[in-house]
């Protein structure tokens, strides 16, 4: 079995936040300019921290949380969601959860940091777009859509 370094993103994957900016803007976040939501949302008190878990992240999280993942989230600019972001996490994952925050577009260095200590990275996240670095990095990405096809595509690198 290869020595793998599992990573799952939050926003999207576990947390839902695409229902959170729906229940406070009323519309979905792809419809909305960016400086206007994030200018909201860096105002919300505690917006990531109060986010429902998505549909089914609890059933992904029940089946990943046995192979010792990492979050890894990235984060809008300046410091507001840091700290709301781990207090989701210790409360709904526990406390001894490792928890890696970045800009999205540095994600791919986990899997270059894994590939130097002679692990293999494995990221599941819902944005595609953040696959071509992961695997130009030597990790493994899987695109979250729902948690029954993420827990397929593990299951297939973690045999039992």
């Amino acid at each position: 079995m290869k020595n793998y370094a599992l990573f799952l993103d939050l926003d999207g994957v576990l947390a839902d936040f695409d229902r959170a900016v729906v229940e406070l803007f009323g519309t979905p976040p792809h419809e909305l300019h960016p400086a206007r939501l994030w200018s909201r949302l860096a105002k919300t008190p505690g917006f990531y921290a109060s986010l429902h878990w998505t549909p089914d992240g609890a059933d992904l999280w029940e089946f990943a949380r046995r192979l010792s993942p990492t979050i890894l989230t990235g984060l809008p600019r300046g410091s507001w969601a840091e700290p709301q972001k781990r207090e989701w996490c210790a409360r709904e994952l526990g406390s001894t959860v490792p928890v890696i925050t970045c800009m999205s577009r540095d994600k791919h260095l986990q899997a270059e940091q894994a590939r130097q200590v002679g692990m293999t990275a494995i990221l599941v996240d819902d944005r595609q777009r953040l696959a071509e670095a992961w695997e130009a990095a030597g990790g493994v990405f899987i695109h979250h859509t729902s948690a029954a096809a993420s827990i397929e595509q593990l299951s297939g690198l973690y045999p039992d």
